[in-house]
């Protein structure tokens, strides 16, 4: 693959969400402290006549203290001309009374009964109205009318009550009531499919309900509605894995969504068990090149090429990687997308390297670096973890995606190949279906290397930038030895810890021999090489190890 190419799905996905990040909506939300969910079951009713959908929703949660008044996001009507929101008919509870509600500020406040601490409470909410975002009710690339969710970051609220927040994670169901010419892709496991007689001199309907038993956040919990072809690509394990595609798409689809089975197979192999009952993998209208909708991953419609290509396969890797790293162990806030976007950009690099070697990841690297230093010059000040964003759209950016995993790619480089993938499955096998914050990485990885790895997680987490590295080297016949002075030269002012490793080369650009590892630890420092005769060149980083700009004096 060239690296051209590689870059056309990730612009399109950044090209996407810069224009909808000025949309209003995107503003950070916090959990319910002391309020858990446990499940949710949602019954939705879509229509061709109209935008409009009904929805019935039971919840099923605790209470850690004796509130009595809980909150659940819903986006409610506006009074403007777009006449969308969603408008709260009633909330009953489990013995079937009604409970006094009200919906402002677009959140469900509900007065409840008193119960002790911890014990399940359960309501339903019933509502209607027309999602502004969330789902998707449109025409896809053919004319079709179709129906997707696309919930990140947290607008499963236009069209569901939810806590919508990366740290209340639940199983839920789906039961959807539809045209019966639509097929429903929803979270988890069919549970089956029923036809309903026509309303009203309507056509046919369907019944179609899924059911998934892992806890999972809002973020990732969708339906899909449309005509499609489905293929059963095979099974990993128990596990099956599917292509559901357009009609018109679907000769060329299933072959741009058939390596998903060795994909996953290479993460379960890598990381550990698959935590869902099923992957299917959909073509959609979602704004995003591809979102990893647990066990439904959305891609969007203009990357079907109908040929083996390794631009679609990344794409693939990169949102099935997500199925362990941001849907299973799951960033505890926004602020934390890293541990979700930097995983899935540097697996989707590490299956590239299994599947087609190092010198693809090679290039992969170099073009997610350009990206990173593009990026520094416009926000010089951008940190990977970032609390200061109030826009959560503007969380995709390249520090969360290419920084991020860079990060991991120098922390595989400072903990060697071994200890880095037992670190990488002992994290997740701790957060396998839970929430992680950068400081449970962090300890995990201490724990598994012995190594204190504080500095290494502050510089490159919480600093931000990178180092400019500006470095020359001379030959010192008498002392037959290799001096390289080295100073850092990045504006900030700030100076980083790196390992610095150099290759001598002879007059055909073949090794001769490297240098130890060395440390960098000061703003300007020399290193001196025992070497036995002057090497015909000198290269640095020669493995590509360090997210730095490396330049040579007088060069």
């Amino acid at each position: 693959m060239t690296q051209l190419r590689f870059k056309i799905w990730f612009l399109f996905l950044l090209l996407t969400t810069a224009s909808y990040a000025q949309l209003p909506g995107n503003t950070a939300r916090y959990t319910q402290p002391g309020v858990d969910v446990l499940h949710y079951a949602f019954v939705l009713t879509l229509s061709d006549s109209t935008n409009q959908i009904k929805g019935e929703t039971t919840i099923r949660f605790t209470r850690a203290d004796d509130r009595q008044t809980v909150w659940f996001d819903l986006i409610g009507g506006k009074a403007d001309s777009t006449q969308t929101g969603m408008k709260v008919r009633e909330v009953r509870l489990s013995d079937g009374k009604a409970t006094p509600f009200s919906h402002r500020n677009d959140r469900v406040f509900v007065n409840l009964p008193s119960a002790q601490p911890g014990q399940p409470t359960e309501l339903t909410i019933r509502y209607d109205g027309v999602p502004a975002r969330g789902l998707i009710i449109s025409q896809n690339k053919f004319g079709e009318r179709t129906f997707f969710g696309d919930n990140w970051p947290n607008n499963a609220r236009n069209y569901l009550p939810v806590i919508d927040h990366p740290s209340d994670k639940a199983t839920c169901a789906f039961t959807v009531n539809a045209p019966a010419t639509y097929r429903v892709i929803a979270n988890g496991k069919l549970l089956g499919e029923s036809n309903l007689p026509a309303t009203s001199g309507g056509p046919p309907r369907k019944l179609t309900r899924w059911q998934e038993n892992t806890p999972i956040p809002t973020k990732v919990m969708v339906i899909g509605a449309a005509r499609f072809a489905v293929e059963e690509v095979g099974s990993v394990g128990a596990v099956p894995v599917q292509s559901w595609l357009y009609p018109k798409d679907s000769q060329k689809g299933f072959i741009d969504y058939r390596p998903a089975k060795e994909i996953l197979q290479y993460f379960v192999d890598k990381v550990g068990p698959y935590s869902y009952e099923k992957l299917a993998n959909v073509e959609s209208t979602t704004i995003f090149g591809g979102m990893e909708n647990a066990s439904c991953i959305f891609y969007n419609e203009k990357v079907i090429v109908g040929r083996k290509d390794s631009d679609v396969e990344a794409l693939l890797a990169h949102e099935i990687a997500h199925q362990w790293f941001g849907n299973s162990a799951t960033e505890a806030d926004w602020s934390q997308l890293w541990l979700s976007e930097g995983f899935a950009t540097y697996f989707s690099a590490l299956y590239l390297e299994h599947a087609y070697g190092k010198d693809t990841l090679n290039a992969v690297l170099n073009q997610n670096k350009g990206q990173i230093l593009r990026y520094t010059a416009l926000k010089p000040k951008g940190t990977i973890v970032d609390s200061t964003t109030t826009n959560l759209m503007d969380l995709l950016n390249p520090n969360s995606y290419q920084k991020g995993g860079w990060v991991l790619h120098m922390l595989r480089h400072e903990l060697g190949d071994d200890v880095f993938w037992q670190g990488i499955r002992a994290y997740y096998a701790k957060f396998r279906n839970a929430n992680a914050q950068s400081s449970d990485l962090q300890a995990v990885m201490e724990s598994v290397s012995g190594k204190r790895l504080g500095p290494f997680f502050k510089q490159w987490l919480y600093q931000p930038g990178y180092p400019e590295v500006v470095w020359g080297s001379s030959y010192d016949a008498a002392k037959k030895a290799l001096v390289i002075d080295v100073r850092q030269s990045q504006r900030s002012g700030v100076f980083f810890t790196i390992p610095l490793t150099f290759s001598m080369r002879d007059a055909r650009g073949r090794e001769v021999t490297r240098s130890p590892r060395l440390t960098m630890t000061e703003a300007t420092q020399t290193f001196t090489i025992p070497l036995a005769t002057q090497p015909a060149s000198v290269v640095i980083d020669p493995d590509n190890t360090v997210l730095m700009r490396a330049s040579q004096m007088g060069k």
